[in-house]
């Protein structure tokens, strides 16, 4: 009667681990992801626990897995899993997203990404985006036109006044609001009588720049800058 050699014995197994590099489908709340279990274990305990021989037995009939968490939001997480690059939800009219940033927080915790979870939490995001207020008064009567780059808006503001205007005593224009242009023609005109001044109505304008500066390097630093 021959020997087995039980080193070499398989044990039979009605469950397989899942395999890092295979495509993997998750039907997470209404939407359905394709990504691997090499992505989702990169720096998730709860995704490394569960991606195990165990999770063979929860396998939909269609071969996807069903987590009950909102869909959209980890759409969010799954980028951040994918790319290891911190979420910055920020609209230059609408400021900062912080209830999506609330529902990210909620779901790092419950995947157990700690990287993401505090990221979140101190508030760390506020720090990749900084925003610049710059104001310039100026009075013009005529069109004005300024070209900005995309992360710079523009407010402008504007207001009339009424200025006393120097008027030549020969009715020349060139000298109107300049009494130096005048010249011994015009001083002989003038004689003894006081300087005559037109109210010449103004605009008054006020330019406020807000120039919005995005540090993408914050976001994409190693877990050592932020953890």
């Amino acid at each position: 009667m021959s020997q087995v050699d039980k080193s070499t014995q398989t044990v039979p197994s009605s469950v397989s681990p899942v395999m890092a590099d295979v495509p993997l489908t998750l039907q997470v709340g209404e939407r359905r992801f394709v990504t691997t279990a090499s992505t989702l274990k990169g720096e998730s305990s709860y995704f490394s626990s569960l991606l195990s021989s165990r999770w063979g037995q929860q396998a939909q009939e269609d071969g996807s897995y069903f987590i009950d968490v909102d869909g959209d939001v980890f759409a969010h997480v799954l980028h951040y899993l994918r790319h290891g690059i911190l979420p910055v939800f920020y609209d230059m009219a609408k400021g900062h997203n912080y209830a999506l940033y609330l529902a990210v927080l909620g779901q790092a915790k419950y995947f157990q990404i700690p990287r993401l979870e505090k990221w979140i939490k101190d508030k760390t995001y506020l720090s990749a985006v900084e925003t610049k207020y710059t104001i310039v008064p100026s009075e013009t009567s005529s069109e004005a036109t300024e070209i900005t780059s995309a992360n710079v808006d523009i407010t402008y503001h504007f207001s009339w006044k009424t200025n006393k205007v120097y008027v030549c005593p020969r009715q020349i224009f060139i000298h109107r609001g300049n009494p130096s242009a005048c010249g011994k023609a015009c001083h002989n005109a003038q004689r003894d009588n006081p300087y005559e001044y037109a109210e010449e109505e103004v605009m008054r304008v006020i330019a406020i720049k807000k120039q919005t500066v995005f540090n993408q390097e914050i976001c994409m630093d190693g877990e050592e800058s932020v953890c």
